[in-house]
């Protein structure tokens, strides 16, 4: 059980900002658990809202309307996180951060007109199985290697073994009639 703790202590990723940061380890734990799960179902249940949407306007109108008012919501989140902006060397980021980091949207709109293309056609269980599968692939491989400026972090045995039963699962669900 500590091994397990210990991994789950090692693999949250939520630390700036840390909400709570006057709560113990376990009750972190709990809202990192808590805010990715939320984060999760937001995911999931945008897909199937554009999806839905898509059939009623255009495929192109969803993704455009997601990003639209996700850029309001962040524009206003921004604001409070930077104090206006104030907080952020801005020449001192444009120097110092790799290029491509500048250019993360371009994934998330991708992600985006592909869920909402396919979640119509397929379905969300075999959408988003087939898609979380992806994500673990991509992760494993930047984990291995550290790219990207992720922490390095060896693909395992046990990694490896629990991607392989992940797998065995989106193909029960994505093959299932």
């Amino acid at each position: 059980m500590n091994r397990v703790i210990q991994a789950l202590k090692g693999s949250v990723v939520i630390e700036k900002p840390r909400i709570y940061a006057e709560i113990t380890f376990d009750r972190k734990l709990l809202m990192d658990v808590f805010l990715l799960m939320i984060a999760g179902t937001a995911t999931a249940l945008q897909g199937i809202v554009n999806g839905s949407l898509s059939r009623h306007t255009s495929p192109g109108f969803p993704p455009w309307l997601s990003f639209a008012v996700g850029s309001a919501l962040l524009f206003v989140y921004l604001m409070v996180d930077t104090r206006g902006g104030k907080s952020i060397n801005w020449k001192n980021s444009l120097k110092t951060s790799p290029w491509w980091a500048w250019f993360g949207g371009l994934p998330g709109a991708a992600f985006v007109v592909v869920i909402t293309l396919m979640m119509p056609i397929r379905g969300p269980a075999v959408v988003y199985s087939i898609y979380i599968c992806a994500k673990m692939v991509t992760s494993l491989v930047v984990d291995s290697f550290g790219f990207l400026g992720a922490k390095h972090r060896p693909a395992t045995l046990p990694r490896l073994a629990g991607f392989c039963i992940m797998t065995a699962g989106v193909l029960m669900v994505s093959l299932d009639k």
